[in-house]
């Protein structure tokens, strides 16, 4: 069986891992995370090469990776995807007619874009076979460049994928998620709390409705509590991690509530953002709904961050911690899963 490399490029870390797909489950033989040299990578551009291709080529060669072929998970505020309806048809018209739809109705040269698609549902209107697509378009750039830094660290590229894709691989069937079964008939939000971003995947019955990426992220936290309090954001964030808890609100010093209030109020916009994306998709379509909301990325360990969304929210919300179908080599250290979901889910059915 084939191992793969899955790469998953962010603003502040770069998460790694080692694996393979083995029936409905993927076996890691190594997981680790790497910081992102400062200034190297922004909102999926890499700006300094150099930089970026040290730390991962060092990081690969400290963490023994054998492995050569690979594939790449990215975000991007420069990413625009759409959901399409079109007349069923062969793979060679459907390009053609992908290409023509955004061509016409998405604000972008298509030359200096790569444009790919996935039919999430098929049906009939009007007794004319139909379908719904979901397409991404990606800036050449981007692609072009990280196929570059991939060839540079002798790698063989397989794959770039979207961190939204990556994730509707996960949730696309039964599973586990802290012990509890996933309803495949329940429409979730699964929301990746990042440092510049909030990721929002909309599924539906396994299937990808709807993606959004919101400006804000752990990093408006830091500065928050470092406006308050006279400190770098390193500082902050190390204040942030081991101090506050929006649980608790009683028996607290005055400098404990001086730092839950600087975290509330940047936590505060990102649930006014959240929720206006939740308000459009569910009056694009009647009877569209969020049933359940699952968190993970590196700003969902915020402590009391899930009772505390979910009071303002009122909708059942779980951070994941385990999810079921990914198991480790014998003698790999087991690792937190929620903060490599993207990397987990690039693989999936990579192989195939």
């Amino acid at each position: 069986m084939n191992k793969y490399v899955s790469i998953d490029l962010g603003n502040k870390n770069i998460k790694i891992i080692e694996g393979k797909e083995k029936g409905n489950c993927l076996i890691i033989d190594k997981a680790f995370t790497v910081a992102t040299p400062i200034n190297s990578f922004n909102d999926g551009q890499i700006l300094d090469k150099e930089n970026l291709k040290s730390a991962v080529y060092g990081a690969l060669e400290d963490f023994k990776i054998k492995s050569k072929k690979a594939v790449c998970t990215v975000e991007s505020t420069s990413i625009i995807t759409r959901e399409i309806s079109l007349p069923y048809a062969k793979d060679e018209e459907m390009d053609t007619m992908v290409k023509y739809e955004v061509e016409q109705y998405l604000p972008i040269m298509l030359d200096d874009y790569v444009v790919e698609y996935k039919i999430i549902d098929k049906f009939e209107e009007k007794d004319i076979k139909k379908c719904r697509i979901l397409v991404a378009a990606i800036p050449k750039l981007i692609v072009e460049n990280l196929l570059k830094l991939l060839h540079e660290i002798k790698l063989k590229p397989l794959a770039l994928d979207l961190n939204s894709n990556a994730i509707s691989k996960i949730f696309n069937k039964k599973l586990k998620i802290n012990d509890n079964t996933y309803n495949l008939n329940e429409t979730i939000a699964v929301l990746d709390i990042g440092y510049r971003f909030i990721s929002i995947d909309i599924i539906s019955k396994g299937v990808p409705q709807f993606s959004r990426l919101i400006n804000s992220g752990g990093k408006d936290i830091d500065i928050n509590i470092a406006n308050h309090f006279n400190l770098s954001l390193e500082e902050s964030e190390n204040r942030k991690i081991s101090d506050c808890n929006l649980e608790v609100s009683q028996g607290l010093t005055k400098s404990a509530v001086i730092l839950n209030d600087a975290v509330k109020s940047s936590v505060d916009n990102w649930i006014t953002e959240i929720q206006r994306v939740f308000q459009y998709y569910q009056t694009r379509t009647t009877g569209n709904k969020i049933d359940y909301i699952y968190l993970h990325g590196g700003s969902s360990n915020l402590k009391g961050l899930e009772s505390y969304m979910k009071d303002a929210i009122q909708i059942k919300i779980q951070k994941i911690n385990e999810i079921n179908g990914v198991k480790f080599c014998k003698g790999t250290k087991k690792f937190d899963v929620e903060n490599y979901l993207n990397t987990i889910g690039a693989i999936i059915r990579l192989g195939r």
